[in-house]
C-alpha cells in the first residue's frame, strides 16, 4: 500500500492515460530507470520505509471499504476476475477506476502472454453497456482542491472517470484491430472523443457516446456476434474452466 503515491513509483508503473501500445513504449523506458521491485521516490530515487506500507492492520483497514477489498484481493491473492466481478454491481467513480485500471492489466497481460483480444470479450461488454453513465462522485473523493468551484472539479474528475472507460474499450478494440476483426476498426476512441467534444462537457460526451460511439461499436459487434463468440470460446474451452471474464457476465 502506498502510503505517498504521488511522489513514487516502481519499474512496473503503467500509465493509465495512455493507450497500450504508447503505454507499452513508455513503460519500457521507465523500467530502465527504476527497479520493479522497489518503491521509491521519483525525484531523487529514495527509498523510504514510510512512503510504503505492508501492515496487516493497514490491510484490514483498508478492507472495510468495499472498492479497496476488491483491490487488495486483485493484488494480494491474484483473484483477477472474481475481484472485477466483485467491482460489477458498484458504479462510483473510485469503483471505475478500479474496474478500468484493473481490468486494463488484465488484459494487457493477456495480449502480452500471447492472447486473443476475445479474452477480455465479457470485459469489453460490460463497460461498453455503462460508456454513457455518469458515476457518482462523492465530495470526499475529492483530494485536492484548486482554485475553481466544486462543482468545475467534480465534472472535470468525471470527465476523466469516463475517458478512462473509454481507454479500456479502446485498448481491446486495438487489440482486435491486430487481429483483424472488425470490431478494431473503430480504434481511436479517445482521439475521436476529444475531437468531437473539446471542452469537458459531460452532457456533450454522454450525447456522442449515445449518439455516435455506441451505435458504431454496435455495428461491429452486436449481441447476437457476442453471444457467438462467447459460444465459441465455450466450445474450445477444456474441463469445464471458466474462461477469461465469465464471471463478469454472470
Amino acid at each position: 500500500m502506498l502510503n505517498n503515491a504521488d511522489e513514487t513509483t516502481c519499474g512496473q508503473h503503467i500509465r493509465k492515460d495512455l493507450g497500450f501500445e504508447r503505454a507499452q513504449e513508455v513503460s519500457r523506458v521507465h523500467s530502465k530507470h527504476f527497479d520493479n521491485r522497489i518503491i521509491v521516490r521519483v525525484l531523487g530515487g529514495e527509498h523510504l520505509a514510510r512512503d510504503f506500507s505492508s501492515s496487516l492492520q493497514d490491510e484490514e483497514r483498508l478492507r472495510r471499504d468495499e472498492v479497496a477489498d476488491a483491490v487488495i484481493d486483485f493484488g494480494v491473492l491474484d483473484t483477477t476476475i472474481s475481484s472485477l466481478a466483485q467491482l460489477k454491481p458498484m458504479h462510483t467513480a473510485r469503483s471505475v477506476i478500479a474496474m478500468t485500471s484493473l481490468g486494463r492489466a488484465y488484459v494487457r497481460n493477456c495480449r502480452i502472454r500471447g492472447g486473443s483480444w476475445t479474452s477480455g470479450i465479457n470485459l469489453y461488454w460490460w463497460n461498453k453497456n455503462r460508456l454513457d453513465q455518469i458515476p457518482e462522485l462523492l465530495v470526499d473523493d475529492i483530494r485536492y482542491t484548486g482554485a475553481t468551484s466544486l462543482k468545475r472539479q467534480a465534472d472535470l474528475a468525471i470527465w476523466s472517470v469516463m475517458m478512462l472507460r473509454l481507454c479500456f474499450i479502446d485498448d481491446i478494440v486495438e487489440a482486435a484491430f491486430v487481429e483483424n476483426d472488425e470490431i478494431g476498426l473503430e480504434r481511436g476512441i479517445t482521439d475521436r472523443a476529444a475531437t468531437a467534444v473539446q471542452d469537458f462537457d459531460l452532457r456533450k460526451l454522454g450525447v456522442w457516446i449515445r449518439r455516435e460511439l455506441l451505435p458504431s461499436l454496435a455495428a461491429r459487434l452486436n449481441n447476437d456476434r457476442y453471444r457467438s463468440i462467447v459460444g465459441e470460446l465455450k466450445r474450445k474451452s477444456e474441463d469445464g474452466f471458466i474462461l477469461p471474464g465469465e464471471e463478469i457476465n454472470k
